[in-house]
């Protein structure tokens, strides 16, 4: 019994320290991909000069597809440049047919901005017309057969892409200095975005960051480490059985192994295990179930490490009142 316990221990111990370091390794597939290339987001406000709402999703489809054509495609990790649009009414009028039809004639002006530091950094604009039997189908009749796959575009988005290449070869000591800067502040994941927002094309710049980053990233999984050690240990006291086991558990399994208090976590979970063992043996399978499904596991932490992505992308997302400056 004593040796089936041992293994049972021994099983826990695996899942709970192990497979979290399978999962981080999974998510850093795909890395070298993101940072070889320069990527934008595309973002139309809502209220950006009153375009109905199916016309500004078909506007900010069309952008999509042109940056995506273009190489510039997905989210950046830190979103610092992206490209919007406005559309201005030229003309107006009332055509005299039956049912009568509202014709407009638009002027497009798309932007490639530094949202952070308020510049344009490219712009160019075209002329369209739609009709409609109201002003909504008028602008998606405008922007429906509107192919942003030409030269004007890949002139648009070729000279934006120079100017933030440019910003970081003539920058990187700022951009460097800022997240060092925000880790000391411990806003740890705003200065990693900061440096893995750097592409790989500014050579010089991104070697510079790969080795800033290292440190950052240690000093961020410390910190989060004695935190989550703290947060087990006081749930741990709360309920010293094998319910707060399962709980202390679950939060001592999102250490990142390489963290220096990761033998902390270790010398918890021994703690934990041999006190369930001892005084309530007959529980002891409940504690096991909640850990040795490596499936239940691995998918808790993917689920987990999306919803911190998820939510760390909404905040940083551009609003429109810190994207009003481009309109006025």
């Amino acid at each position: 019994m004593v040796k089936n316990k041992t293994e049972i221990m021994k099983k826990l111990l695996f899942f709970l320290l192990i497979i979290p370091s399978l999962a981080f390794a999974q998510n850093d597939l795909g890395y070298a991909d993101d940072m070889a290339r320069i990527a934008l987001d595309v973002i139309v406000p809502d209220q950006v000069a009153d375009i109905p709402d199916h016309a500004r999703s078909l506007l900010e489809s069309k952008l999509m597809q042109a940056v995506t054509d273009h190489g510039m495609g997905g989210e950046g990790v830190s979103p610092r440049f992206l490209v919007t649009a406005k559309m201005e009414i030229l003309t107006k009028d009332v055509t005299p047919t039956v049912p009568p039809m509202q014709a407009f004639t638009f002027e497009v002006y798309l932007y490639l901005v530094d949202f952070v530091d308020k510049n344009v950094l490219s712009t160019t604009t075209f002329t369209t017309k739609g009709a409609g039997t109201n002003a909504n189908r008028a602008y998606v009749s405008a922007l429906r057969p509107v192919n942003l796959n030409n030269s004007n575009v890949k002139r648009f988005l070729d000279e934006g892409k120079r100017k933030i290449i440019e910003y970081y070869n003539t920058r990187c000591d700022f951009v460097i200095a800022r997240s060092q800067a925000l880790a000391s502040q411990k806003m740890y994941p705003e200065a990693i975005a900061t440096l893995s927002g750097i592409p790989e094309v500014c050579k010089d710049c991104y070697m510079r960051a790969i080795d800033a980053i290292g440190p950052i990233y240690q000093e961020y999984i410390d910190h989060d480490c004695q935190m989550m050690v703290a947060v087990a240990s006081a749930v741990w006291a709360a309920e010293p059985n094998s319910n707060g086991a399962a709980k202390a558990g679950a939060v001592l399994s999102q250490i990142d192994p390489d963290s220096r208090c990761y033998g902390n976590a270790q010398n918890l979970i021994g703690q934990m295990a041999t006190k369930v063992l001892r005084d309530e043996q007959r529980d002891w399978d409940f504690v096991v179930k909640a850990f040795e499904s490596e499936v239940a596991l691995e998918s808790m932490r993917i689920r987990a490490f999306r919803d911190v992505g998820v939510a760390w992308g909404e905040n940083q997302q551009p609003t429109y009142n810190q994207v009003l400056w481009v309109f006025r």
